[in-house]
């Protein structure tokens, strides 16, 4: 080939790992067994931040594992918890094939059994490798390299295929206990122009023992793999199961994978590598940077708990101290800073040591007086952005929980450990419940006789814990007494209702006053008038903690600014709390919308129902109906009913099949302030007998009937005529002034005669009923065209015109008993929707009106039709001889359907039917040719429609 691994060759060292590294730990953990102290990452990172680095060979290595390939006879192993991308350890190489062609290399990744190799690189490339070990991709590499993978069992034997090819690598190679990678490059210059490429892997780490579930799996669990460092062997402490208290570290594993955080995300994770030259002390440390937490030894167990807040579990005051307080009230100012800088690694920063986004508080910036002060806070075992920053905000608000304390206390406080939160009182102090972690926790005699618990207490709060910039209750807790300039601010709600007062409907404005301070001895409240310059007094309150009331009776409507303020005991005036442009909206605000709208139909009538609405200013409810069972609106809806406040029923007789709307109205605009939104009942069928229609007159398209202020549109439509109508302007048409088509408004109501009147030539009963098609038209529906507020219209805020009930258009007749032809006497007008009405003649009219001159119905199809039910007349037992006459009691609109029977026809009998019309018939009975001399029994049944009355 030319070129081949043999220079290489000659420089291999072949090294084989037989053994794990060991080495020695010292614990101190106090001088007796009475003495527990608490140790935190927070404290050791901390401290290690804010002290200069050392520097020194390896400290990359033994924090975060291998980085890059390492060589060498004592190289420590590499220990992985959680999911992390390392390097390994290059233990053999060795070469076969002419001129060498081959290299074969073993890399051993980790000192224990691991899960899996997720990913592997060349060359930080990604490698796609086959069943067989090939690797595919990238292609440059294909049948250029192959990878073997062992994961470190126990009982793993030696690579076979290294076996086969290397005879100094035998079967008793098995590198059990080892995680490694056997690597066989095959020597190309296109593919390896820079000699050996560099092998690394993102590796699922060390199965750890859970003991939730007794079970043994991977988990990237912070305190799971503080548990397995503590009791592994080789590598860890090798502490005894049961100097674990489980109970604490299965607390702390739960409060680690939980997901209720803000980023919905697990709370803390523990990903990472280091190596077995790293000091117990500064791995733990490490650990416990991923989950904020705290560690500690008493009694004869470890402990452990995650950063999060758990619930005091002790009250103490003055009473239970044995001693004076040694007061610590801030950090100096080398130990103190107001932002956290730090680094993570991770698939988020695709596996290099990055700088995460800093955490800074600007209240904590402003108490240092503007000087910002930053830590170095790393997190080698942390591998996002989210965790990382929610860890470095516990870790900057913890810091500046800066006061803290040593006392003896009685024997209460022998309920307590380290670690445990407790609140303690103390009046002199302003300490009222105040929370304290107990960071140190000792007993002992004092005096020969006094049995004393001594204990070091730093202030702590469930704010720390979450996810929100809390700086400005670190910088205020330290006490409660009172500042002679600090004067609590008071909280004001603001609602308005009506109330009736001595037969009046007034609005009134309700002020809640809120206070939770007991440092306040008054508390003013006034008011103005939006664009007013001076307020006017409501009321002044006395001391008070909770909420008092302060009430205007007979407010206005409009905008009004609102403030309220406390005054301490020292006579110091605090701020005003100022609620601006508040609008006040009582007397003009609509009424509810009605609920509970239903109906029954009994018959052909319908009695409706609804909730009665509570508004103290309502006038009536309007009730409108539209022939249409779908697709109805309330605006092109007719009138049908006003009831008046105080009834919830309404019962509709002859009621007709379509849509009803109900709106309450209330009394402040005469009738133009309805609710919102219509509530509406459906009435699919009515439970009356079959109709027959009898006449219809249709007045659209030609609408040639008289009409009073109601004209013809462009649309050939009827529409309210304008004010004035053109043709009735006086002068010259060019006289006036601006346009001469400009438009001054809609005439505010109209009315539509029928062309034709309607005759039955009789009086019968009928079934009267109509249909029209309507919808309304704003001339000024633009938005910055319509008047008042825009929040005052109804629906969406620039108007729903179907919610509209502005239009109305109604139908009315009149009726008469005489011929309509001569000088006949006709009724009063009426509205009608269904009617059944005994008359002869109708006369029909439409009647249009609007409450906006910028807005008109528009009337498209328009109709009336008379029906009459079915009739059905019989009678029996009718004996005659040859001919009889029978005559309807009363008459029919048309001839009747007949229907008969005879009884006692002879054999060649038969019978015929003349004279048949609307009043009666005549029936013959013949014998052959001749009439029948035979008497017959007639019955007989005539159905028709009408009934004609005198």
């Amino acid at each position: 080939m030319g070129l081949s691994f043999k220079s290489l060759a000659k420089a291999v060292v072949r090294v084989v790992v037989h053994a794990a590294i060991t080495f020695a730990i010292t614990l101190t953990m106090g001088p007796m067994a009475g003495t527990a102290y608490a140790y935190s990452a927070l404290s050791y990172e901390t401290s290690r931040a804010l002290r200069p680095s050392l520097g020194g060979r390896g400290g990359t290595e033994r924090k975060r594992g291998y980085e890059v390939t390492q060589r060498g006879s004592t190289i420590s192993h590499q220990i992985i918890y959680g999911k992390m991308k390392v390097a390994g350890a290059r233990i053999f190489d060795g070469t076969t094939g002419t001129d060498n062609v081959d290299l074969h290399r073993v890399v051993a990744f980790a000192g224990h059994e691991i899960t899996s190799f997720e990913e592997i690189y060349i060359n930080d490339e990604v490698a796609t490798i086959d069943g067989s070990g090939t690797v595919t991709s990238p292609s440059r590499y294909q049948g250029k390299i192959k990878i073997y993978q062992h994961l470190g069992s126990p009982n793993q034997a030696a690579d076979s295929n290294l076996v086969s090819a290397v005879s100094s690598w035998t079967g008793n190679h098995r590198l059990r206990g080892i995680a490694y990678l056997y690597c066989k490059f095959t020597f190309d210059v296109d593919a390896f122009p820079n000699n050996v490429p560099e092998i690394t892997a993102v590796i699922k780490g060390k199965k750890i023992y859970d003991p939730r579930t007794s079970t043994t799996a991977w988990s990237d669990n912070p305190a799971l793999c503080v548990r397995d460092y503590l009791t592994a062997t080789g590598y860890g402490l090798g502490e005894a199961a049961a100097n674990i208290n489980d109970t604490a570290f299965i607390t702390a594993a739960n409060i680690c994978d939980e997901t209720n955080t803000d980023a919905g995300t697990t709370r803390y994770t523990a990903n990472g590598a280091f190596t077995t030259a790293i000091e117990p002390q500064e791995l733990i440390a490490d650990l416990m940077t991923s989950m904020g937490g705290t560690i500690w030894y008493t009694q004869g167990y470890w402990n452990v708990k995650a950063a999060k807040w758990t619930a005091p579990v002790l009250d103490l005051n003055e009473d239970d101290l044995r001693s004076g307080l040694s007061l610590s009230t801030r950090h100096s100012r080398r130990d103190n800073f107001n932002s956290v800088k730090g680094t993570f690694k991770g698939s988020e920063s695709n596996w290099v040591v990055t700088d995460f986004p800093p955490v800074t508080n600007a209240t904590f910036v402003t108490a240092d007086n503007g000087q910002e002060s930053s830590i170095d806070y790393d997190l080698p075992w942390t591998d996002n952005s989210i965790e990382a920053r929610r860890t470095a905000r516990i870790v900057l608000e913890r810091n500046r929980q800066q006061l803290s304390f040593t006392a003896s206390f009685g024997l209460r406080a022998f309920q307590v450990q380290t670690g445990d939160n407790i609140r303690i009182t103390n009046t002199r102090l302003g300490w009222t419940n105040k929370e304290f972690e107990v960071v140190s926790w000792t007993f002992g005699l004092q005096n020969e006789y006094d049995l004393q618990v001594e204990m070091t207490l730093k202030e702590i709060s469930e704010s720390v814990f979450n996810e929100v910039d809390d700086g400005i209750v670190y910088e205020r807790d330290n006490t409660t007494l009172l500042s002679p300039f600090e004067v609590p601010n008071l909280g004001i709600n603001i609602s308005t209702e009506l109330r009736r007062v001595k037969g009046k409907t007034l609005g009134v404005l309700l002020l809640d006053i809120n206070n939770t301070s007991t440092l306040i001895d008054t508390a003013e409240v006034q008011f103005r008038k939006t664009g007013e310059t001076d307020f006017t007094a409501l009321g002044t309150l006395g001391a008070f903690v909770g909420t008092e009331r302060v009430e205007h009776v007979g407010v206005e409507d409009g905008f009004y600014d609102i403030r309220a303020r406390a005054t301490n005991s020292l006579g110091v005036h605090g701020d005003f709390n100022t609620v601006s442009n508040y609008y006040v909206e009582t007397i003009t605000a609509p009424p509810a919308d009605v609920t509970n709208f239903d109906g029954n139909v009994v018959g052909s009538n319908l009695f409706l129902s609804w909730t009665p609405v509570s508004d103290l200013d309502l006038a009536h409810y309007v009730i409108r109906y539209s022939h249409l069972t779908s697709g109805a609106v309330y605006s092109e809806a007719e009138n049908i009913a006003q009831v008046p406040v105080g009834s919830s029923t309404l019962a509709l007789q002859n009621a007709g099949v379509g849509t009803y709307f109900i709106k309450a109205v209330d009394e402040t605009t005469s009738g133009a302030n309805e609710s919102d939104n219509p509530a509406v009942f459906v009435v699919t069928s009515i439970g009356i007998g079959d109709l027959n229609v009898v006449a219809t007159l249709t007045e659209d398209p030609s609408f040639a009937g008289v009409k009073s202020n109601v004209v013809i549109n462009d649309d050939s439509y009827l529409e309210l005529a304008t004010i004035p109508l053109f043709d009735d302007a006086t002068g010259n048409f060019d006289d006036r002034s601006g346009l001469f088509d400009d438009f001054t408004g809609y005439a505010s109501s109209g009315i539509y005669y029928f062309s034709n009147d309607l005759d039955l030539g009789q009086k019968y009963t009928s079934r009267l009923n109509f249909s029209f098609t309507s919808t309304r038209f704003d001339r000024t529906n633009l938005f910055d065209s319509a008047t008042g507020l825009f929040d005052a219209r109804s629906g969406v805020f620039d108007g729903d015109p179907t919610a509209f009930g502005d239009t109305s258009v109604s139908l009315q007749l009149r009726h008469t008993d005489d011929d309509p032809t001569g000088t006949p006497t006709w009724s009063d007008w009426q509205a009608f929707s269904v009617s059944d009405i005994s008359a002869r003649a109708f006369e029909f009219r439409l009647v249009m009106t609007s409450t906006d001159t910028n807005v008109t119905p528009i009337v498209s199809a328009l109709s009336a039709t008379v029906d009459m039910q079915d009739r059905v007349v019989s009678g029996s037992d009718i004996t005659f001889t040859g001919t009889t006459n029978v005559t309807f009691d009363d008459a029919f609109v048309v001839t009747p359907a007949i229907g008969l029977s005879l009884a006692n026809l002879t054999d060649g009998d038969r019978y015929t039917i003349t004279n048949k019309t609307r009043t009666g018939f005549t029936i013959n009975t013949f014998t052959g040719g001749s009439a029948s001399t035979n008497a017959v029994t007639l019955d007989y049944v005539a159905k028709g429609y009408g009934k004609e009355l005198t």
